[in-house]
């Protein structure tokens, strides 16, 4: 797979937050925006396995009428709201 650079500007407040986790995970700065970007486009890219077999149970359970749905309204009146 290519790579491409872009340039990107943050605020000082933000690259010292980021610097500071950088260390915290023993890495660069520059590898931990690269490493924190790439997981950040997996987990956006396609559900996890897990999250498709939670849904695939759900998907079944409502097919089959066993699924119970509650309203905005009726889960606020439960916390008393």
């Amino acid at each position: 797979m290519g790579k491409t650079k872009k340039l990107i500007e943050l605020d000082n407040k933000t690259i010292a937050i980021l610097e500071e986790q950088a260390k915290i995970n023993k890495r660069s700065l520059k590898n931990f925006l690269e490493w924190s970007l790439e997981e950040t486009a997996l987990r956006l890219a396609e559900p996890s396995e897990e999250y498709k077999a939670m849904m695939d149970i759900l998907k079944k359970r409502d097919a089959e009428g066993k699924l119970k749905w509650y309203t905005s309204e009726e889960i606020k009146k439960s916390y008393g709201r």
